[in-house]
């Protein structure tokens, strides 16, 4: 809740800023366990697996993301900075808050409007639901996405300020993601809350483009970007066109395909392309999202978005059922376990990251990345879910001669008597099914 005092928040030295992103990891994980347990309404298993595991894959690349944007903001600040101000005062401190959360407004609306920025984002609303696991819903690259805002503070807010916002900015969002907590009265004025981050969520017309506040909602109410909740219209979660699938690579970089490889591509029912030359494709990726040649679009700062948001958005289908296979009892219990370790794993990965050598770093970040892929074929109910993990496994056992590590021998421990029931179990059905088909004939 941003319920921290300048003192304890404010360092000299940046090595001795805490990661609160990191702090604050387990309890959003349980919190998110909890309510998957309890709440079975909100809550479905694949979707906040799913979530889960993108939110795990976030925490181990935002390193890399966090150290692009800090280091080229302390360079940038270093030559344009205007002042030097007292990191210490109170005052001070309060301005840094208010910098950041306005540049996560302008940051968070470019990358709903500013065409290839969306694909730094849009994982973040591919979830049909609307509950803690979304919070922690974060596409791997998004910290690479919101650096060229985040140097705009670089002028004025010095660097001793600028991490530990950031970093408290992203962990007052995580409340704001539940159904639980109606309208607050007076504060829906000043600060976001999760009514109107439910209408930033949702994919009613009214809801598009709406409420990108991060801890404050005035600059929606400055800029003309808000919109209430309304009781009598249920808001439907997810995309205007939801993907419909818990493949991690595909959700990470559909986005982007659609983006170099198709949108410059397209052509109109006569066959006709919409944006011929080789500038005017260059020129369509950072057009609005949804734009075609035809329709109006307004100038925000330095980028365009469409003059009526809700134009082409089609009326909310509530009787379509949302993606949700069914997945067998064992197969969840096992999943749930798997994708634990891997998290206790990815926090190991994350403490020794600085004595670890590139090779070993990246190897086991392969290893995440190999699981999560894994895991969203189980979810997907994949034929080839089972032999993918089996290669995962005969993977990890290899590095474990390498390498030592704990989790993945836990991984390894849990996962070959467990397969090897679900092989055992399978063989038997199959011999049950013939032998049940075998009568059926001699019986006709």
């Amino acid at each position: 809740f941003y319920a921290v005092t300048p003192s304890e928040t404010t360092f000299a030295n940046l090595p001795d800023i805490p990661d609160y992103m990191e702090k604050v990891s387990p309890w959003m994980l349980l919190l998110t366990t909890l309510g998957l347990f309890l709440d079975r309404k909100n809550y479905a298993f694949n979707d906040s697996v799913t979530s889960v595991i993108t939110g795990n894959l976030y925490l181990l690349f935002k390193f890399s993301g966090s150290i692009l944007s800090i280091t080229a903001y302390i360079a940038v600040y270093e030559k344009v900075h205007l002042f030097d101000l007292d990191i210490y005062n109170p005052w001070v401190w309060l301005l840094a808050f208010l910098a950041q959360d306005l540049i996560y407004y302008l940051g968070h609306r470019a990358m709903h409007e500013w065409g290839i920025f969306w694909a730094f984002h849009e994982m973040h609303h591919s979830s049909e639901y609307f509950n803690f696991s979304t919070a922690i819903r974060k596409p791997a690259f998004m910290e690479v996405g919101s650096t060229v805002f985040n140097l705009l503070q670089a002028f004025i807010i010095p660097p001793q300020l600028f991490v530990p916002h950031r970093h408290l900015n992203f962990v007052y969002q995580f409340w704001l993601h539940n159904e639980y907590v109606g309208s607050l009265g007076p504060l829906e004025y000043i600060l976001c809350t999760p009514s109107n981050h439910r209408v930033h969520h949702g994919r009613n017309p009214y809801c598009i483009d709406r409420n990108y506040g991060g801890v404050l909602i005035i600059w929606d109410r400055m800029f003309g970007t808000f919109a209430e909740e309304r009781e009598d219209e249920k808001i439907a979660y997810g995309l205007v066109h939801n993907v419909r699938s818990f493949n991690q690579i595909w959700l990470q970089w559909s986005t982007y395909d659609y983006f170099f490889r198709q949108k410059p591509f397209m052509k109109d029912a006569n066959e006709k392309e919409y944006y011929p030359g080789l500038w005017n494709k260059f020129c369509s990726i950072f057009q609005p999202i949804g734009y075609f040649p035809g329709m109006k679009t307004r100038r925000f700062l330095w980028w365009r978005h469409l003059e009526d948001n809700t134009e082409g958005i089609p009326e909310v289908d509530h009787s379509v059922a949302k993606y949700n296979p069914d997945i067998a009892f064992e197969q969840k219990v096992y999943i749930f376990f798997q994708v634990f370790i891997i998290f206790v794993f990815s926090l190991e990965i994350d403490h020794k990251r600085l004595s670890l050598g590139w090779i070993d770093l990246w190897l086991q970040i392969a290893l995440v990345v190999f699981s999560a892929q894994t895991f969203s074929y189980y979810l997907e109910k994949h034929h080839r879910a089972r032999a993918i993990d089996v290669c995962r496994n005969s993977l990890i056992f290899a590095y474990l001669l390498r390498c030592f590590s704990l989790p993945l021998v836990l991984i390894n421990l849990t996962s070959v008597p467990t397969l090897s029931y679900f092989a055992w179990r399978d063989d038997k059905q199959e011999k049950i099914r013939g032998k049940h088909l075998a009568g059926r004939e001699k019986d006709g």
